[in-house]
């Protein structure tokens, strides 16, 4: 049982084996996992649902590819972030990506914020400018 529980525990914030294959054969660029972040939802809709505000937090795995930029993580975290997000520095550990919920699914609303905390928020921040620009 001890032995069951590590193992889970050591797994998240990480990618899954099937997603990081993906990822992998997209070629992948950056990897930062065990990543502690909070998701905040502002006015998200999508049909089906009642527009809601919210705050999320977990533990994720930041992946980018050529591609994507795919944040996966604990408490259902699971974002496509797309290429137009804002991205921004906010402390000397923390990466923030603001975009529209539209511009990475067509049929949702409102705006979606990451807040990454993690020693390396200065280089992932700069790759990231470069790839959303």
């Amino acid at each position: 049982m001890i032995g069951a529980l590590r193992r889970w525990r050591e797994r998240r914030g990480r990618l899954p084996d099937k997603l990081r294959a993906e990822l992998e054969a997209e070629g992948l660029e950056l990897l930062e996992e065990r990543v502690h972040a909070m998701v905040i939802y502002r006015g998200y809709e999508f049909p089906g649902q009642r527009p809601r505000s919210g705050t999320q937090s977990g533990l994720v795995a930041l992946a980018l590819t050529g591609r994507r930029l795919v944040v996966h993580g604990t408490g259902g975290i699971g974002l496509e972030v797309p290429r137009v997000a804002t991205v921004e520095r906010e402390g000397p550990e923390e990466v923030r990506l603001v975009y529209d919920a539209a511009a990475a699914q067509p049929n949702r609303a409102g705006e979606i914020e990451v807040r990454l905390r993690t020693p390396r928020a200065d280089e992932i921040r700069a790759r990231l400018e470069a790839w959303t620009s």
